[in-house]
């Protein structure tokens, strides 16, 4: 990765951020709640052992996508499960899915109040198509979820669509989006996982950069396992890839460069933990809060954990679980009967329906 260059000088909204990712002990008065979990079945422990010799190939990208958003096949249990609808907007496909359990009145929204909507962007080093568990796991938010429509968003991947290319129209997209749900009386959740997580948190930062007061937002946003630094500069990285049962150094430096292209890494778009106090302070101002989660054994927690201490210090409000142990994005495991990927994705839905 040290031949990787780039010619563009820094953005001047790149803001520096020094804290000790492993010590909360600097937060005098968190906002965030934090669940903490230290225990691990043996289970778990053994499917880590299992995978950390193919680590490597497990998260190699199978190919190169064409430019722009990919039309998608839901796989044959999701579409069992749920009501699925496919729709393009701003050449984006968009996948909604409703529980083929919800009633006509709670598909509807009770009593007129307005639906409940969940906006996802799916984890893939921005390189990769939602997997197999990505659906396993967004239908199950569906089924859970009763009275939200959970909307999968096909966004464009890199190395074709870069993010100086993508993030813009993706901007664009979220407003569209967002005016709609408004519109329609609709309780809005914008949620992602790995770099996916990345957008959740960096989408409605840039909008409120690029509109202020008036920028409209989701009611709130979830991530897990987010990346939130993508410039990979953290020595904790480097400690706890021994550690880590899937991802590699040199795979999040490619995926990161790969998806910057020439946007240098400190643009506070590429990397959440480097936004202005200000804009954090918007989100509490208008009552925006962030949740999240992450497990120790996972070479993206020491930036998540930075991120989480310092919207925790600026005020934020959420509930974040921290699991020790546990592997990247580990709730979406859950459809294979691993004890601790069941429990997290039961506080998953716990958070999502109370937010």
């Amino acid at each position: 990765m040290a031949t990787m260059e780039r010619n563009t000088p820094l953005d001047p909204l790149a803001k520096k951020v020094k804290a000790d990712s492993s010590d909360d002990s600097a937060i005098h008065s968190p906002s965030i709640e934090v669940t903490r979990r230290h225990d691990k079945s043996l289970m778990m422990t053994i499917v880590h052992k299992i995978m950390k010799p193919f680590g490597g190939m497990l998260i190699k990208p199978p190919k190169d996508w064409p430019p722009g958003s990919q039309q998608l096949t839901p796989s044959g249990g999701a579409k069992k499960r749920a009501n699925i609808t496919e729709r393009r907007v701003q050449d984006v496909y968009i996948y909604d899915m409703i529980s083929k359990n919800a009633s006509r009145t709670t598909a509807e929204g009770k009593g007129g109040s307005g639906r409940r909507r969940m906006y996802y962007l799916c984890g893939g080093g921005w390189r990769m198509p939602p997997s197999g568990n990505h659906w396993r796991f967004v239908v199950e938010l569906a089924k859970r979820l009763p009275d939200t429509t959970i909307s999968m968003i096909s966004y464009p991947l890199a190395p074709k669509s870069p993010a100086p290319e993508s993030f813009p129209l993706l901007l664009s997209l979220l407003k569209n989006l967002l005016q709609a749900s408004r519109d329609q009386n609709e309780h809005v959740i914008l949620g992602g996982d790995s770099s996916g997580g990345n957008l959740a948190l960096a989408l409605p930062l840039a909008a409120l950069h690029e509109d202020g007061d008036v920028a409209l937002l989701p009611h709130a946003i979830f991530v897990m396992s987010p990346s939130t630094d993508l410039r990979r500069g953290n020595p904790d990285i480097q400690s706890t890839q021994p550690l880590d049962p899937l991802l590699r150094i040199p795979f999040i430096k490619m995926t990161a460069f790969d998806w910057c292209g020439d946007w240098p890494p400190e643009d506070f778009r590429m990397s959440p933990l480097l936004a202005e106090d200000k804009l954090f302070q918007q989100l509490i101002a208008r009552g925006v809060q962030i949740h999240g989660l992450t497990g120790s054994w996972d070479i993206l927690a020491p930036d998540a954990v930075l991120f989480r201490n310092r919207i925790s210090e600026l005020g934020v409000k959420g509930q974040w679980l921290d699991w020790d142990k546990q592997m990247h994005v580990f709730p979406l495991a859950f459809g294979y009967r691993l004890r601790e990927s069941r429990e997290g994705m039961d506080w998953v839905t716990k958070v999502l329906a109370a937010s």
